[in-house]
């Protein structure tokens, strides 16, 4: 009595030998829980549907590739952003000034910057969506899409099928991209959809550069044409008023009999300007003769700085670009085949049910043996 009483908690204490002869003892718990949990995990793993997932990388192009679009004649012709007058301190109009600013460039860097920017723009992926969905390839709609989803609910699902891993995230030296894609069932579908998909986004950032360099030289050809029209129009104001001044002094000659010029360059003193009805009525009428008999083809020669302008506006109406020729990425590697499916993972599925097999199986046989002992206990007293 008294050594029962020096170790009152002998009964509650574990010994390992002894879980172990537990376990030994129902070891058919533990062999069953393992067959069962393997068996379940193979069941998965041969009717779980497999999901390929294939990947495309793009990378930013040499200089060279863009020799077409920034060639040396077309970065020197878009440069003009400004045309004006130098004055005289007496306000009379000078020079003709171009003030030289670039329109349009488009370098390496800015031209992968735009095209990252598609191929991850979740709009881009919408509108490749919907292109999917108007085609008629009722096997491919099948594939991205389901009738037990809402049409919200299938856009997000084909949303998050894609991922993406960023060159400018990692801090890398090299300027990639690299688009992965999933899609259950077929692997050549996953492998044809990334491409063309690839295919659609760059295609819409090569329309978007074409459409803004196309407007901003249709810009450019506007704002000059408008210069042009000025200095016509201030020309024609000069011009009018010239005529007026000619026939007037042209009637003042005739009234006081001066048919012919009263005087030559020698007479003239320098800073002084004799009245112009002293040019004589015979060179007055014909000056303004000759102004008003002045073509419109042989007029713009006669604009002062309008030349300038006009060269300008005919070069830019000549400029073309071989947009076919333009490289804005490199294509570093197309989606390729993939060779297995990246879910579900059969090994480690199997592993993984042996694993929980076996835990649930040593529990099992703990538990049993305890129960075992419960009721011997029980039956002693």
């Amino acid at each position: 009595m008294s050594e029962v009483s020096q170790n009152p908690h002998h009964e509650d204490e574990i010994d390992l030998f002894d879980l172990v002869d537990d376990v030994r003892d129902k070891w058919y718990w533990l062999v069953g829980s393992v067959l069962v949990g393997m068996v379940f995990a193979i069941a998965y793993a041969v009717i779980a549907t497999p999901v390929y997932e294939t990947e495309a990388t793009i990378m930013e192009v040499a200089p060279s590739e863009l020799l077409a679009f920034n060639q040396p004649a077309l970065r020197n012709t878009l440069k003009l952003a400004g045309v004006s007058k130098t004055a005289d301190k007496e306000g009379n109009d000078g020079a003709v000034l171009l003030i030289d600013e670039p329109v349009f460039e488009l370098d390496s860097e800015s031209a992968f910057a735009g095209a990252r920017s598609a191929i991850r723009s979740a709009s881009t992926r919408k509108a490749f969506y919907g292109q999917i969905l108007e085609s008629d390839d009722p096997e491919l709609i099948d594939l991205v899409s389901s009738v037990d989803l809402t049409d919200e609910q299938n856009l997000a699902n084909f949303l998050k099928r894609f991922s993406f891993t960023d060159s400018a995230a990692n801090d890398n030296l090299d300027t990639y991209l690299r688009i992965r894609f999933e899609l259950s069932t077929d692997p050549e579908m996953a492998r044809d959809i990334l491409n063309d998909y690839l295919a659609f986004a760059l295609g819409q950032h090569q329309k978007r550069v074409r459409n803004e360099f196309e407007q901003k030289v249709g810009a450019e050809l506007d704002l000059n044409r408008t210069w042009a029209d000025n200095f016509r129009n201030v020309y024609e104001s000069e011009k009018t008023r010239r005529i007026a001044m000619l026939e007037e002094a042209a009637e003042i000659a005739s009234s006081i009999g001066q048919i012919k010029p009263f005087y030559n360059t020698n007479d003239v003193v320098v800073s002084s300007e004799p009245p112009l009805y002293m040019m004589g009525e015979t060179a007055l009428r014909q000056e303004a003769a000759l102004l008003k008999s002045r073509g419109e083809r042989t007029e713009d020669v006669f604009v002062e700085g309008l030349s300038v302008i006009n060269n300008y506006v005919s070069t830019l109406e000549r400029i073309g670009v071989d947009w076919a020729s333009v490289k804005l990425v490199e294509i570093d590697q197309p989606a390729l085949l993939p060779l297995r499916p990246i879910k579900p993972r059969k090994l480690l599925v199997v592993a993984l049910g042996g694993f929980g097999g076996l835990m649930f199986g040593v529990l099992a046989a703990l538990l049993a043996a305890a129960s075992n002992r419960h009721l011997r206990r029980s039956e002693r007293h």
